[in-house]
């Protein structure tokens, strides 16, 4: 896999400023609704001023590096909590890199972030805090959209015979020892010693509020189970707790395959 130069040994958290990850949601949602109508009158100016210096290269070269900045501003503008976690040079080179690769073009924000997170968390050492962070937020954007038009399944239609999977809009994140800090910034309302196992893992789905909650022993183990899709009896049958099951399929986390 390959790393920013320097990638590895940079990179830090900045563990007493992060804001919960619902808080950076709702404000990338306001930039977002924002910059779909300026990034549309923004592209069809630029398109215009392509066409019109086409036989000026040096007119198109200022045009491209205008829209380039633009590109790289957006995620830092929006404040992106695995961006604010990074020192401000290794930000800038990961930004740089991400760029180089074709990122910042799409449309909509929501893919701009996504795609950018996902660049991040390959720079990343993994297991790390900083990768748990990151693909906490990543989740968070995506249950976020999901989250206006979600709709629990009636626990009535929870049969034996159904399979369930795990739903794209959701997943579970584990924080390994030494994230106590962290999980308390993002879970401001739970105690510390719920924190103080090995191993703590975070479920993030549309239906919690807020997005993302400590998960329970039985719900990890079917979210790591559930690799591919299984009828809800088979799960049962291997230890699997049904009650488990019933509560991650009404919190999104699962879904009817």
């Amino acid at each position: 896999m390959s790393r920013i130069p320097g990638m590895t040994h940079t990179c830090r958290v900045t563990k007493w400023a992060l804001p919960s990850p619902w808080t950076v949601i709702t404000e990338n949602q306001l930039l977002g609704n924002s910059w779909i109508r300026s990034e549309r009158a923004s592209w069809i100016h630029s398109e215009r001023a392509g066409l019109g210096a086409s036989s000026r290269s040096a007119g198109v070269r200022f045009t491209a590096a205008v829209e380039r900045s633009w590109g790289a501003r957006r995620p830092v503008n929006a404040g992106l909590l695995a961006l604010s976690t990074l020192q401000g040079d290794v930000r800038r080179r990961l930004l740089g890199a991400w760029m180089e690769s074709g990122g910042g073009t799409a449309s909509f924000f929501a893919a701009v972030a996504d795609s950018l997170l996902d660049f991040i968390a390959e720079q990343l050492p993994d297991p790390s805090p900083e990768l748990a962070l990151c693909r906490v937020e990543q989740l968070t954007l995506r249950a976020a959209r999901r989250a206006s038009d979600f709709e629990a399944p009636d626990p009535a239609l929870l049969e034996a015979q159904r399979a369930v999977r795990r739903a794209c809009h959701a997943g579970v994140v584990l924080f390994r020892g030494g994230s106590k800090l962290i999980l308390s910034k993002l879970l401001p309302f739970e105690p510390l010693a719920a924190c103080s196992r090995d191993v703590t893992p975070l479920v993030v789905a549309p239906g919690l509020q807020p997005l993302c909650r400590i998960a329970s022993h039985p719900e990890y183990e079917i979210w790591t189970r559930l690799t591919r899709p299984a009828a809800v009896h088979t799960l049962v049958r291997n230890g699997g707790s049904l009650d488990a099951i019933g509560t991650l399929l009404r919190i999104g986390a699962l879904e009817y395959a």
